[in-house]
C-alpha cells in the first residue's frame, strides 16, 4: 500500500492529481500480478473503478477485446508496455516487478508530458513491430495513429456498436489515411521516414497526431474523466458536422487527415456558408461570415476534385488592408495533406473586399476567390505563407469551384461566441441602413452624390417658369399640365 504521504509526493513529482495517482498505482499493482492471466490492456482498464461505473458487468472487458483483436495492430499491447519502458528500473528495486515510478513515467510519456514523448512512444511502437528498424514506411505510423483513433472512442462510447464501428473504420482506412501517409511519405526517402523526420513532419504537419495515443490512454485509464487543469494535451475527437457538407460527403474520411492539423477542428463544426445551400454568390458568402469571430475553416472542392483551403481564427470583416492573426495556415488535403504554416516575414494573412484572398499581395493573393467565384487561384509561393503547391505539382495555378463552404469550428462555447459577435454585427449593420433610409433632409446625401449637377434633374431647371409647371404638394415633387 502506499501512504497518503507518499501519494502527495507522487503528486508533486507527476503530472497528475491525487485521484489519477491513486488509480495508478492500483493499475500498478495489477500489472504487476502474475497470477493474472488477463492482457496487458484488460488489465489496464479493469483496474479502474470507471470501468464497472460507466460500463456494467464485463462490459469493458468485452470492448477491450474487440479493441485488440479487431482494431488495434497485432501485438500493439506488447509494444506499447516496451514503448512505455514498464519492465525497466528506475532503482533495482522491487525484487524484479516493474518499478512503479517508471510506470507513472510510462504513462506520463503517453501524453503528460507533451506531444514530443507522445511522439517517441508512437514510434517505439512502430519499431518494435518491424523488427526495431530504424526508418520506417509512413503507412505503419498512419494506420497505428487511425486504428488508436476508433479504438479511444469504443473504450467510453455509452454505445458502442462494435459492429459498425469496425465496418466503418475497414471501409474508409484507405482514404482516411492516404493523404497522411503520401504527406509523411514526402518528408523522408523512398516511402520511408527517420525519427527525426517523422518528428518534425508531425510538428509543422500534423501537431495533433500524437493525441491519438494521448486519448487512447486516457480513455484505457480514467475512462473520459477530464480534469482540465491537468491535461497537457488535447483529446482527439473527430468533427461532428451539424449539416450536411457537399464536399465532405465524398471525401469523408479525408476529416481524419484535417482534424490533426490543429486542435481547434476538434468536435463540433457549425457551417457559416455552403454553396449547395446559399448559393453561388460572393454576397451570400460574405454576409455568412461578416462579424464572427473564432476559429473558421474554408474548405473549396475544385472541379478536378483535390480540397484546399485556409484555417483562421479571427473576427471577419471588409476591409481594403489584409487582417488576420498568424494562428493561421493554408492546406491542401487531398490527395496530399500539405500544411503551409505562416513564415512571420508578413502578414497578408485575409483580404475580404470585392473578393475572398489570402496572402500574398491585393494585386495577387496567394488563394483567391474573385466576386465572380469563377477563374479562382492558388499560387505557389508568397511572404506570409511557406512556399509550396496549394493544388497538385501537375495542375496550373487557376481553378474553378465544383464546392466551397465555410465552418465554425472550435467546439460549441467557439462557435455560441462566433454566432453572437456576428449576430451584434448584424444588428449594427442593419440599424445603419435603417437610418440611412429614414433620413428626412436627403440634400445633404443628394449634394454627396452630386446628382443635382447631372443631366438626370436638368428638366427641372429648364421647367421651372412654364405655365403648365406647377409644385406637386401632395407627392412631394413637381408636375407638369399636358393638353388633351
Amino acid at each position: 500500500m502506499t501512504s497518503e504521504a507518499e501519494l502527495n509526493k507522487l503528486a508533486d513529482r507527476y503530472p497528475f492529481d491525487i485521484s489519477e495517482i491513486e488509480q495508478l498505482v492500483r493499475c500498478h499493482s495489477t500489472i504487476t500480478d502474475t497470477k493474472n492471466a488477463d492482457t496487458f490492456l484488460t488489465k489496464i482498464a479493469l483496474s479502474s473503478p470507471y470501468s464497472y461505473f460507466f460500463l456494467p458487468g464485463d462490459e469493458m472487458r468485452r470492448r477491450v477485446e474487440i479493441v485488440e483483436d479487431q482494431i488495434l495492430p497485432s501485438g500493439f499491447a506488447s509494444c506499447l508496455r516496451a514503448a512505455m519502458s514498464v519492465d525497466l528500473f528506475v532503482d533495482c528495486a522491487n525484487e524484479g516487478h516493474p518499478s512503479l515510478e517508471r510506470f507513472l513515467e510510462g504513462v506520463a510519456d503517453c501524453g503528460q508530458r507533451g506531444h514530443k514523448e507522445a511522439l517517441r512512444v508512437i514510434w517505439d511502437c512502430c519499431s518494435y513491430s518491424a523488427a526495431f528498424e530504424d526508418k520506417l514506411e509512413s503507412s505503419i505510423i498512419i494506420d497505428l495513429c487511425y486504428r488508436l483513433s476508433f479504438a479511444a472512442d469504443v473504450i467510453i462510447s455509452p454505445d458502442a456498436d462494435a459492429k459498425g464501428i469496425i465496418a466503418k473504420l475497414e471501409s474508409e482506412h484507405d482514404s482516411a489515411c492516404s493523404a497522411l501517409e503520401r504527406s509523411l511519405a514526402h518528408a523522408g526517402e523512398g516511402g520511408y521516414v527517420s525519427k527525426a523526420n517523422f518528428f518534425l513532419w508531425a510538428e509543422n504537419t500534423a501537431p495533433m497526431l500524437s493525441s491519438t495515443l494521448s486519448t487512447f490512454m486516457h480513455n484505457l485509464l480514467f475512462h473520459g474523466k477530464w480534469v482540465k487543469h491537468r491535461l497537457n494535451f488535447v483529446l482527439f475527437q473527430q468533427p461532428k458536422l451539424d449539416q450536411h457538407s457537399d464536399i465532405f460527403e465524398a471525401h469523408h474520411p479525408n476529416l481524419f487527415a484535417l482534424c490533426c492539423t490543429t486542435p481547434s477542428l476538434a468536435g463540433d463544426w457549425h457551417n457559416l456558408y455552403s454553396r449547395q445551400f446559399h448559393g453561388a454568390s460572393m454576397n451570400r458568402l460574405q454576409y455568412s461570415i461578416l462579424g464572427y469571430k473564432g476559429p473558421t475553416l474554408v474548405v473549396i472542392e475544385t472541379d478536378q476534385e483535390h480540397i484546399i483551403g485556409g484555417f483562421f481564427n479571427t473576427k471577419w470583416k471588409k476591409s481594403h488592408d489584409y487582417y488576420g492573426e498568424g494562428s493561421g495556415f493554408l492546406f491542401q488535403l487531398f490527395p496530399t495533406l500539405t500544411v503551409f504554416n505562416p513564415t512571420g516575414e508578413d502578414k497578408n494573412f485575409i483580404h475580404l473586399q470585392d473578393g475572398l484572398g489570402f496572402g500574398g499581395s491585393k494585386n495577387m493573393p496567394r488563394l483567391f476567390i474573385p466576386a465572380s467565384m469563377e477563374a479562382c487561384n492558388a499560387g505557389v509561393m508568397d511572404k506570409t505563407f511557406q512556399t509550396g503547391n496549394l493544388l497538385p505539382d501537375d495542375c496550373l495555378e487557376k481553378f474553378n469551384i465544383k464546392s466551397i463552404e465555410v465552418w465554425g469550428t472550435g467546439g460549441e462555447e467557439a462557435i455560441s461566441k462566433g454566432l453572437a459577435s456576428r449576430a451584434k454585427q448584424r444588428e449594427i449593420t442593419d440599424s445603419a441602413i435603417y437610418q440611412a433610409r429614414v433620413v428626412k433632409d436627403k440634400k445633404p446625401l443628394v449634394g454627396d452624390i452630386n446628382l443635382l449637377d447631372t443631366p438626370l434633374y436638368k428638366h427641372r431647371e429648364e421647367a421651372r417658369g412654364r405655365s403648365d409647371f406647377s409644385v406637386d404638394e401632395q407627392h412631394g415633387g413637381y408636375r407638369l399640365e399636358r393638353g388633351q
